[in-house]
């Protein structure tokens, strides 16, 4: 086993030095005399001050394990497993610190991978690797594991030579010049999105809720950049850092490194304008959305003011509205109403060719404008056309915007829209309680597809008013949903806007956002309903 003492590993050092070889890929300390035959405990070891003499390369990084071989487990599979766990060469209390979490966090995967084999046993861990990044004398280094699933574990690991001193996420960040966190944040989220959306974009369209579910999920709880996650500094400019990306192949998520720089233009450059009867649209040039209301706009018989619409499809009181969720570069803009009522929808297209949309009606309803995600398997767009299309089912007409690709196809995009019926996926239908709030919530998948009643001593009372629960948008919040019911008991519909974020283990995490308190949930806190299906 090549685990080197601190003795021999300053000797390799010095060697290295002269012939250009790295220590993290030096020979053993049998090789180096007077090598004694443990390691010394960095705990043990002085903390003096920084080494500002030496070069600020790899050499300045030892091999803690070195391993590489082949072996055979009790089920006959022959595999290779290699192992490579540095450690930092400055004898500070900040080294020492690093070396010691690295020691505790990988450094025990390697004894138990090779006391498996001692055994003849199931080895676990696959490989550790490592790779290392210089900003001047700060190093990031960067250390990854993988298990015979290919599940990975990453960390960071951020060390200024010329300070002696361990920076952790938000201080290498500072460093970076990154110290506004909604810039972070938002580049952050956008780097996320953009790395969904490319590599899973072009899958059939009847396989978006569930990626609507995934793409939430991988954009949820990013703030984690400020504390565990892995984060390096890219060469050029921004910096990489790894995330959980939850994908359709099979094994929940992965950690994935996407690239952020929060200095990049946040847009495709272009301003976009879009108007209806009754609602407006923009674009910025740096990607802001907005959606404002006409509330002086009058029909031109003078029959119809905004407060009768306002009234007629129960839009709240909120009339400026930022677009959330919205992540894309847009070069092309639609707004109109579509189908048979009036129900106007923006569409956007995005420098890839692909199409996002926002439904007006219930953003405006909710009091929350969320784009409502990318309608995947619709690519190659290159502009948008209205039209008509014919309802088989009802067999009627109804007002559409089509997708047009450079050979002419045309997509019918409501189609796509009302094909998707996020609300419907298997994962979601059914009953969900928490004893927390002492209430439950049934999804149907026909209307009224909302039921909710109070939940006390494990019984589910029934429900006592029919509700429904309409799906407006998704951003990092999960997806934004408005619930309402009517209350015979008070003559009035009442109603509340929450976020839902499906989660791996039969349930559902809910968040109060606006409105009433239809779930008794408590305020900016998010609650765990779990499937609670008799």
């Amino acid at each position: 086993m090549k685990k080197l003492p601190a003795l021999a590993a300053a000797a390799l050092l010095l060697a290295a030095a002269g012939c250009g070889k790295s220590p993290a890929v030096a020979s053993s300390a049998a090789s180096v005399p007077g090598a004694v035959s443990e390691p010394t405990i960095a705990s043990e070891m002085p903390a003096v001050s920084p080494q500002k003499t030496r070069r600020l390369d790899d050499s300045r990084i030892l091999a803690l394990y070195d391993e590489r071989f082949t072996y055979t487990d009790p089920y006959g599979i022959e595999d290779t497993y290699f192992y490579q766990v540095p450690q930092i060469d400055d004898d500070t209390e900040g080294a020492q610190n690093i070396n010691e979490m690295i020691s505790y966090r990988f450094g025990y995967l390697v004894e138990r991978a090779l006391d498996a084999r001692s055994r003849n046993d199931f080895i676990d861990t696959s490989y550790i690797t490592w790779v290392s990044n210089w900003d001047g004398p700060l190093l990031s280094l960067q250390i990854t594991s993988s298990d015979a699933m290919y599940n990975h574990d990453v960390g960071s690991y951020h060390y200024n030579f010329a300070t002696g001193q361990e920076l952790s996420n938000p201080e290498m960040l500072a460093h970076l010049g990154y110290t506004d966190e909604t810039k972070v944040m938002h580049a952050l989220e956008r780097a996320v999105a953009q790395h969904f959306d490319t590599y899973y974009g072009n899958i059939d369209y009847d396989q978006t809720a569930m990626l609507y579910v995934m793409r939430a999920q991988s954009l949820s709880n990013l703030d984690g950049v400020y504390s565990y996650y892995s984060l390096y500094p890219q060469y050029s400019h921004g910096f990489v850092a790894t995330v959980p990306m939850y994908t359709p192949a099979g094994s929940g998520m992965y950690w994935t490194d996407v690239q952020v720089d929060p200095d990049k233009r946040q847009g495709s450059g272009q301003v976009l304008h879009g108007q209806d009867e009754w609602f407006t649209c923009d674009v910025s040039a740096d990607g802001t959305v907005t959606v404002r209301v006409l509330t002086d706009y009058v029909t031109p018989d003078g029959g119809l003011h905004y407060e009768d619409v306002k009234d007629w499809y129960a839009l709240g009181d909120k009339t400026d509205f930022t677009v959330t969720g919205c992540y894309s570069n847009y070069i092309k803009l639609y707004m109109g109403s579509v189908g048979q009522d009036y129900a106007p929808y923006v569409f956007l297209l995005t420098e890839e060719g692909v199409v996002e949309y926002i439904d007006v009606l219930a953003g405006a309803r909710s009091g929350e404008m969320v784009n409502g995600g990318p309608l995947y398997g619709v690519n190659g767009i290159i502009r948008f056309e209205s039209g008509t299309a014919y309802d088989t089912e009802y067999q009627s007409e109804y007002t559409t915007v089509y997708g047009i690709t450079r050979s002419g196809e045309r997509t019918d995009l409501m189609q796509a829209v009302r094909g998707i019926r996020p609300l419907s996926i298997g994962s979601l239908l059914g009953s969900f309680a928490s004893e927390q709030t002492g209430t439950w919530f049934s999804i149907a998948e026909d209307a009224p597809n909302f039921y909710t009643g109070v939940y006390q001593n494990g019984t589910l009372q029934p429900a006592v008013w029919d509700g429904s629960i309409e799906y407006c948008g998704m951003d990092s919040r999960g997806w934004i949903c408005r619930i309402s019911q009517y209350r015979m008991d008070i003559g009035r519909a009442e109603s509340e806007t929450v976020a839902l974020m499906p989660d791996d283990y039969v349930g559902v995490n809910v968040k109060h956002l606006g409105g009433e308190s239809i779930l008794n949930l408590p305020k900016d806190e998010y609650v765990w309903f779990e499937m609670n299906n008799p």
